[in-house]
């Protein structure tokens, strides 16, 4: 039991400063306190602060900017991604042949990656967004963005988590989540809240691969109605050359580019604050 309270204080200890863990460390030794009550005191020491800072406008508007809109968008995407790969690995698993959806298998699973990446994407920008504005309170709007992620994931998968335990298949839609949500949200929060001053020139980078993958994501998500297209005319499946040299692919609809503009806007609003000196 010493070492989880060890731990748990030396996970309190992180939300604090350098110099301010140095302090709080030496008192601690000074008074002789049990790694239970250092831990408890921290917590007291760390709530207060955090109670402190939601009283500024910065975790609100992080709350409504980042993780209302963009959390539900997330959720609706990976659910999506994952049931499109699903059929596809249920029918090599159990029936070895390959589940046809109108493209080749090089143009399905270059559509899978594309989108999966874009999916990264978003998610790795909305973390590092996040800990951009909430400076002070970045792990506890994380928290936040986390549940609402969870919560909304589980409502919209047709199956149970449960059933992870009586097929292996089921890990698939949880491993997506995991890989292409929750695990670059959690390394953008982390990347920002270590790296406070990271040069406009890397930001701008990261907003022209937003774009970039934003893009292709959405070039992506039309091959699916050309492929059911040339199957109703009885056409053979779609190539990766084909779908490049289809002009119509290009054209996307309005709610597209509205939930495109939503998940890639987070990285632009630190972009625009960090051209224009806006303190946050």
């Amino acid at each position: 039991m010493s070492h989880f309270w060890t731990y748990i204080r030396d996970a309190l200890c992180k939300a604090l400063s350098a110099a301010e863990r140095e302090a709080v460390m030496g008192d601690f030794a000074e008074l002789g306190l049990t790694d239970r009550r250092a831990a408890t005191s921290l917590l007291e020491l760390v709530l207060r602060r955090q109670l402190r800072a939601w009283k500024e406008w910065q975790p609100w508007f992080t709350t409504l900017a980042i993780i209302l809109p963009v959390c539900p968008l997330l959720a609706m995407l990976c659910t999506q991604l994952s049931m499109s790969v699903w059929p596809s690995v249920v029918s090599w698993v159990h029936h070895e042949p390959s589940y046809d959806t109108g493209l080749s298998p090089s143009a399905f699973w270059g559509a899978i990656c594309l989108r999966a990446s874009a999916l990264a994407t978003w998610s790795w920008t909305s973390g590092f967004a996040l800990g951009a504005l909430s400076r002070r309170t970045p792990w506890v709007s994380g928290v936040l963005f986390f549940g609402s992620y969870v919560v909304l994931a589980n409502m919209g998968q047709p199956f149970s988590v449960r059933l992870c335990w009586l097929t292996g298949v089921v890990w698939l839609p949880v491993s997506i989540n995991l890989l292409c949500v929750l695990l670059p949200a959690y390394c953008g929060i982390r990347r920002r809240s270590r790296m406070p001053d990271l040069k406009f020139l890397r930001v701008l980078g990261l907003a022209l691969w937003t774009t970039a993958m934003s893009a292709l994501a959405l070039w992506s998500r039309a091959w699916d109605q050309a492929a059911m297209e040339n199957w109703v005319r009885g056409g053979s499946a779609l190539t990766l050359m084909q779908l490049t040299r289809h002009p119509a692919l290009w054209n996307a609809g309005t709610t597209e580019l509205l939930i495109t503009a939503a998940l890639a806007a987070p990285i632009f609003y630190v972009l625009a604050s960090d051209a224009l000196g806006v303190r946050r």
